[in-house]
């Protein structure tokens, strides 16, 4: 199976890189102070905490490639992201980093129709 590779707009804790490295899922982490250094590709699913992350992102000359899908923490950074992306928006239930990071793996592989075992 294909492993999917996320764009998260910020650094993460340890327990959430822990947990992505456990169930092999690649991503790049990219906070405000390193972002103008990202090189533009095709992520699987860009995760934003903020809209200013997407603000950011986006004067970076930065856009999600348009077949990946966008995942925000809470409301207002989903409308940020309806406001300048064309991308499927999911808006987390839970506004905690942890359960933000797992809700968008677990959506992605549900939108893609995945199926892997996260023991």
């Amino acid at each position: 199976m294909k492993t999917p590779v996320f764009y998260i707009g910020r650094e993460l804790s340890g327990k959430t890189r822990q947990w992505l490295h456990k169930q092999q899922i690649q991503y790049s982490e990219h906070p405000f102070q390193k972002i103008d250094l990202f090189v533009s590709r095709a992520f699987d699913a860009y995760l934003f905490f903020s809209p200013s992350e997407i603000d950011v992102f986006k004067a970076s000359g930065n856009f999600p490639y348009p077949n990946s899908l966008v995942f925000a923490k809470e409301n207002s950074t989903a409308r940020q992201a309806w406001k300048h992306f064309t991308n499927t928006v999911h808006t987390s239930p839970d506004s905690e980093e942890f359960p933000f990071v797992q809700y968008s793996v677990f959506r992605w592989m549900k939108e893609k129709n995945l199926v892997i075992d996260f023991s």
